[in-house]
């Protein structure tokens, strides 16, 4: 399991778009294809926070490094989905605490967790 924001564990560093791409971390923003496609053009690692079946489809196609989940049914599907058609871009469940959470994330079948905090 991938574990994003973590003290101990030394992993790319996330930031929210913002209109300007930081080149060393993993760009995330909302489903939007001109920002989907500026970031394929720079060459920039991203993440999108999908909302629905259609955008995590779509994410994983246009090449999303990951694709950032809050909603748990969501995330069941996504992982049932990343498993079936053997996606590139890792499913990550959003968190607020480890605490109590690792099981879940387990249970729900996703590549990793991340903590809300970690994206700066």
């Amino acid at each position: 399991m991938l574990i994003f924001g973590h003290s101990l564990i030394n992993m790319q560093k996330f930031s929210h778009y913002e209109n300007i791409f930081i080149k060393a971390n993993v760009n995330c923003f909302d489903y939007n294809e001109q920002n989907i496609k500026s970031a394929k053009e720079e060459k920039i690692d991203f993440a999108i926070y999908a909302k629905n079946e259609e955008e995590i489809l779509l994410s994983n196609a246009l090449g999303a490094k990951y694709i950032l989940i809050e909603d748990e049914n969501l995330a069941k599907i996504a992982s049932k989905m990343a498993e079936f058609y053997m996606f590139d871009s890792k499913i990550l469940f959003l968190l607020d605490t480890f605490k109590n959470n690792l099981k879940k994330a387990y249970e729900l079948s996703v590549d990793g967790v991340c903590l809300k905090s970690y994206i700066g």
